[in-house]
C-alpha cells in the first residue's frame, strides 16, 4: 500500500516483526533532506553552538542550515534548504572547524554512522584543457566516467586561468581512479588524451569501510565489530563529554548572508595512475 505494510515473519523463531517500504515511498520521504551532509569530526567535535556559529559566519550560504546531533556524538547533521548551499557544503576545500578537522558526507537514507561511504568529494585538475570546455555541460559530461560533477572553482568557472581546469568531483574511492581519458577518438591526430589529477584523494578499507587506509594495511585488531571503529574507554568518554555539553534542539533562523567568493588556492598535487 502507499503507507507501507508491517508482516509478521512466523518462520522465524519466535517471530520477527519487519517492515516493508517501496523504492518511491523512500524517497518521499528522503525529499525534506536531500540537501543534507554528514560532518564526521576526526576528534572530539566543538559544540553544536560553535558549528552553528562557524558556518553562518565562514560558509557563505544564502539560507541558515538545521544542524543537529546524531547517534554517534562525533557526528553533525547539516540540513540545507537549497542546491547551492548544499554544493558549497560539500565541496569545501578546507574542512575543519576552529582546527578540528571533519570529513563530509552526502546524506542518503542508507547512510550508515558506523561506516564510512567509499563515495567522497574529491578536487581535480584537467591540466591543458581547453577553455571552451570549461562550461558546466561540458564538464558534467567529462566527468561521468569518474563520478559526479559538484561544481567548478571561481577561475575555471570564469575563464580567468586557462591552464586547465579545476572541478570537485565525488568519485568512488575503492575504485582505482581514472588517470585519463580522450576528447574524440583515442590514437587519432586529431583527438586529445586528456590527463586527470587528483588532489587529496583518500585510501579507502573496503573490509572495514574506512577512509585512510586500504585493504592491505587494514589492522583488524583496531576495528570493532561496529564497521571499523574502535571501541576504547577513552574514545566513549570523549564521546560522552560531547554529548553532554549539547543542546538537542533548534530554531532555524532563516536570514541572508553575503556570499564569498573562493579564489585560486595553493593546493600540493599528485597523480594518482592505475598500476
Amino acid at each position: 500500500s502507499g503507507d507501507g505494510s508491517c508482516t509478521q515473519d512466523s518462520k522465524g523463531a519466535g517471530g520477527e516483526v519487519y517492515f516493508q517500504f517501496t523504492k518511491e515511498e523512500i524517497a518521499r520521504s528522503a525529499e525534506p533532506f536531500r540537501y543534507s551532509v554528514v560532518l564526521k569530526f576526526l576528534k572530539n567535535r566543538p559544540s553544536l553552538d560553535t558549528v552553528r556559529a562557524f558556518i553562518h559566519n565562514r560558509w557563505g550560504l544564502t539560507a541558515t542550515p538545521v544542524v543537529s546531533a546524531m547517534r554517534r556524538p562525533r557526528n553533525v547533521f547539516v540540513r540545507m534548504s537549497n542546491d547551492v548551499d548544499f554544493t558549497k557544503a560539500l565541496s569545501r576545500e578546507v574542512c575543519e572547524i576552529n582546527g578540528i578537522f571533519y570529513r563530509a558526507f552526502r546524506w542518503s537514507p542508507e547512510f550508515n554512522e558506523d561506516a564510512e561511504p567509499s563515495r567522497v568529494p574529491v578536487w581535480v585538475s584537467l591540466p591543458g584543457l581547453p577553455p571552451n570546455f570549461y562550461q558546466e555541460s561540458f564538464l558534467k559530461i567529462l566527468m561521468a566516467p569518474i563520478g559526479t560533477f559538484i561544481r567548478r572553482d571561481n577561475p575555471t568557472r570564469c575563464a580567468t586561468r586557462t591552464d586547465g581546469a579545476r572541478l570537485c568531483v565525488e568519485v568512488d574511492a575503492a575504485k582505482p581512479p581514472l588517470s585519463h581519458f580522450w576528447i574524440g577518438v583515442p590514437g587519432l591526430s586529431s583527438s586529445r588524451k586528456q590527463e586527470i589529477l587528483y588532489e587529496t584523494l583518500p585510501a579507502y578499507c573496503s573490509s572495514c569501510k574506512m577512509q585512510g587506509h586500504d585493504v592491505r594495511n587494514c589492522n583488524p585488531g583496531k576495528a570493532g565489530k561496529k564497521g571499523g571503529r574502535k571501541e576504547s574507554r577513552k574514545g566513549l568518554l570523549d564521546d560522552q563529554e560531547v554529548a553532554q555539553n549539547d543542546d538537542k534542539v533548534e530554531t532555524p533562523l532563516l536570514v541572508l548572508v553575503e556570499n564569498i567568493a573562493v579564489g585560486e588556492h595553493s593546493m600540493r598535487r599528485w597523480k594518482r595512475r592505475r598500476k
